[in-house]
């Protein structure tokens, strides 16, 4: 009768030592949300939005200010759409030169002629101040169908419509580099861009304004209620003095009725 009773007691040792190491075992990791995000898929846009844009186009390329071509309309049922995008390799200034985008950038007609107007009439006079030229940007971003600031769950970005641009250098004819990230190059050439690309889009979001656009300056033609534009981009400061980004807070802060929001 003892074998019985010694198989009984293996058995229970067993048994613990089974439930024991079960419980020691690792549950496995929780889906991720993304785990359950559907795929976009292509859709139709409307023709006549189609058409719309088209005649937007027209006037953007009888004005030549760019090398650029007609891409085919693109659309995902998540809120990704360009009606009538177009392919910039290049930008053409005043005098007949050019000022090349590595890589191209992909951008909406009213967005590329806002851009090129922006570096012909502003950022180009800027170079000449210096005495040289603007022969290279190089592209963060354009056209990108994804979250704004690519963060799961929110709205779409204005990437998503291409609609913004993103600069993390330029490059000037005698070797200088502007570079955005730690604001590397003349002050005259940054104190100027910041000013008029405030002027000219709806939102300028460069380092200081979040972390993610400590590297590269995103400008974008969103549109908001009551015009609302937004500027936040920090530039070193001269001793003593406040920087142009506090000051125009401080002037923003007057006005109550604005509110400041992380838009990309």
């Amino acid at each position: 009768m003892r074998f019985p009773l010694i198989a009984l007691t293996i058995f229970a040792a067993l048994f613990v030592t089974m439930a024991a190491s079960a419980e020691d075992v690792p549950l496995p990791r929780p889906r991720p949300p993304e785990a359950n995000l559907k795929v976009a898929l292509p859709i139709e846009i409307d023709p006549v939005e189609i058409e719309a844009a088209k005649k937007i186009c027209e006037d953007f390329f009888k004005a030549d200010v760019a090398v650029a071509t007609a891409e085919n309309p693109m659309a995902w049922d998540n809120g990704c759409t360009a009606a009538a995008p177009v392919r910039i390799t290049s930008f053409k200034l005043k005098d007949g030169k050019t000022v090349d985008l590595r890589p191209s950038a992909i951008l909406r007609c009213t967005t590329a002629l806002t851009i090129a107007n922006w570096i012909r009439d502003d950022l180009s006079p800027a170079a000449e101040k210096l005495g040289t030229r603007i022969e290279r940007i190089d592209v963060a971003s354009s056209f990108a169908c994804r979250p704004r600031n690519s963060v799961f769950g929110s709205i779409m970005s204005e990437h998503g419509k291409a609609n913004a641009f993103d600069i993390r250098a330029l490059h000037f004819a005698d070797g200088r580099t502007v570079i955005i990230e730690n604001t590397a190059g003349p002050p005259d050439f940054f104190a100027e861009m910041r000013k008029s690309a405030c002027v000219r889009f709806n939102t300028v979001l460069g380092p200081g304004s979040d972390k993610d656009h400590e590297n590269h300056l995103h400008v974008d033609l969103a549109e908001r209620r009551g015009g609302y534009k937004m500027c936040q981009w920090i530039l070193p400061k001269p001793d003593k003095t406040a920087s142009q980004h506090e000051q125009a807070v401080e002037t923003e802060g007057k006005d109550a009725g604005k509110r400041i929001e992380n838009i990309k």
